[in-house]
């Protein structure tokens, strides 16, 4: 079938419109975007926008070291100290944040509503902006590649619903931030098309490439892999005359990696200082797609059938890393469209989905669980950095790669508008996230004893102050956030691919494990004379814990004392 709007390689090169008429174009882009703001509060946010502050977006466990990080950074930068290192965490060592995700460049884009509001409010509005920036980097590169409106904003749409969002919403905030590839994509199509000069190529890419670089050095590198394999084969599929644009964009791209690689030296060093692990943390071949996810949903999906577990039972890895599922009515109008689709551009983009999926089947392929044969990702295995990249994180580019073909449906009518709006309609609510049985949102309100400032009377700034739940687990990283960090914990998070050394102490290391069998009662007073421990701290509430800290604190530390919805233990 012949295109009905003309295809990248014969768009004119230079911008010929009336001023009166770009400045429509622009704002033509208002509504649009807006939708998506929109759409994204209420399909994402719904569960906290009336308590942004005391709500999070997030299961327990991983979201509240990404509430702390965003919120040490704001007072680390405002504080004019190493944001890289945190005395606050496993004193009196403290913790090198190094290699711990700790989102500098993230912290920095939502530094008010963190500075003002919170940890808590920050982690949301970060993660709701990186749903939306997904989205509208999809829109815009969709509209200057087919021209419709309707299409590219339903294109973006499905974009904020992809299943690699729902996985890593699972409190993965570093995982989230994949904008930077249809952006850059946008970028290159408006250059080519004469309607960006290629200086703001470079200097935009650079931009982005840093910001992710902050935000995760996986992302960085993935993404920059992708977007090379994405060049190549826009090249491969581009006829003559594109092809010489595109190689005269390349040096500006070029740049742009350079540049940013120059703004990313603060995130670089600190990793390179705080020591790269040989061995990647997470086997490779145990963090795959599997084959059959992708037709069917992980428990993740609201509309979700129970009877499909028994299929999921046998997957590897776990939810968070079982995100290429596509929906049937997605897969039967896909089929339909490749059997009419033409253009050089469309099987280009084909052809990048389709490795972008075989790339995140990783080392071996895995059905039902069981691996089968080789497959291309084993020869990134001996490549240093990427050896630590679990593939299956690569369906976030395929079904990118998706929303692309799905626009292009629409715009030049491929297919029957009507079967398009039907099927990507049903396929949107199919992949709604199911919020109930991922714990969302997970309660991060404090205490009277800390939001009245009571804390303060039973501290002196610097004081090693024991919380139980400990670290992550329970509420000490927020309160230190509350408390503009002016004491310390002997304990923290899981640190980042390097384990914290305090964790080689037993108890350290079971309280992080929430060991249940571990005899805590009897071990505890030694731990807490050997990390100066002067006050321990235990919610009231302890409704959502295995392990019962209040008791096993009255038998180590003898009774506490209730004040503010606070057990409060003093040693000293």
């Amino acid at each position: 079938m012949t295109d009905t709007i003309a295809p990248i390689q014969e768009l004119p090169t230079i911008d010929r419109r009336s001023h009166r008429t770009r400045r429509f174009s622009r704002t033509s882009h208002l509504w649009p975007l807006a939708f998506l703001v929109l759409s994204t509060l209420l399909l994402w946010g719904r569960p906290v926008l009336l308590d942004f502050a005391d709500k999070r977006l997030s299961n327990p466990g991983d979201s509240e070291s990404f509430a702390f990080y965003l919120s040490w950074n704001v007072h680390a930068f405002t504080n004019f100290i190493n944001p890289f290192f945190t005395p606050n965490l496993y004193a009196p060592t403290g913790l090198d944040l190094g290699n711990a995700i700790s989102l500098p460049s993230v912290s920095i884009l939502v530094a008010p509503v963190s500075y003002f509001f919170g940890g808590t409010a920050g982690f949301n509005a970060a993660f709701l902006l990186s749903i939306f920036f997904c989205g509208a980097a999809v829109y815009l590169l969709t509209r200057e590649l087919f021209g419709s409106i309707i299409g590219a904003t339903g294109a973006g749409l499905l974009a904020t619903l992809s299943p690699y969002f729902l996985a890593h919403s699972l409190s993965h905030l570093n995982l989230m931030w994949v904008f930077g590839l249809p952006l850059i994509a946008y970028l290159v199509v408006r250059c080519v098309k004469g309607r960006l000069r290629p200086v703001w190529v470079g200097v935009i890419t650079a931009v982005v490439l840093a910001f992710t670089a902050g935000a995760s050095t996986e992302l960085f590198m993935t993404e920059s892999l992708f977007a090379v394999f994405a060049f190549g084969i826009a090249v491969i599929f581009a006829d003559r005359e594109l092809r010489v644009k595109l190689w005269r964009v390349l040096p500006w791209l070029a740049g742009g990696v350079v540049l940013g690689v120059i703004l990313s030296i603060p995130v670089i060093v600190a990793a390179v200082t705080a020591g790269i692990p040989e061995a990647a943390v997470n086997p490779p071949q145990w963090y795959s797609t599997e084959l059959t996810n992708i037709f069917v949903p992980t428990y993740l999906n609201r509309f979700a059938p129970a009877s499909l577990q028994a299929v999921t039972a046998t997957w590897l890895g776990n939810a968070a890393e079982n995100s290429a599922f596509i929906p049937i009515t997605l897969l039967v109008l896909l089929a339909i469209y490749s059997r009419f689709a033409r253009g050089r551009l469309i099987a280009g983009v084909a052809v990048f989905g389709a490795l972008c999926l075989i790339m995140s089947f990783g080392p071996l392929l895995t059905i039902n669980g069981q691996n089968t044969i080789w497959m291309p990702w084993n020869i990134f295995l001996h490549v240093p950095g990427l050896n630590h990249v679990l593939p299956a994180r690569f369906t976030a580019f395929s079904f990118m790669a998706i929303t692309v073909l799905l626009a292009h449906a629409w715009a030049n009518k491929v297919v029957p508008r009507v079967m398009t709006a039907v099927a990507v309609a049903i396929s949107g609510v199919l992949l709604l996230p199911g919020f109930a049985v991922m714990s969302f949102p997970t309660l991060a309100s404090d205490p009277p004893y800390v939001t009245t400032g009571d804390f303060k009377r039973d501290i002196t700034p610097g004081e090693n102050v024991l919380v139980l739940p400990p670290g992550q687990w329970g509420p000490g990283m927020r309160w230190l956030d509350d408390l503009d960090f002016e004491f310390d914990m002997p304990t923290g998070n899981g640190g980042g691919a390097n384990r914290p050394a305090a964790l080689d102490n037993p108890v350290g290391a079971a309280m992080f494990a929430q060991d249940q069998t571990y005899d805590f009662a009897s071990a505890l007073p030694g731990y807490a004379k050997q990390y100066n421990v002067g006050l321990v701290l235990v919610p009231a509430d302890q409704t959502a814990v295995d392990v019962k800290w209040k008791d096993i604190a009255d038998k180590a530390f003898g009774p506490g004392v209730l004040d503010g919805g606070v057990w409060v233990y003093k040693l000293q």
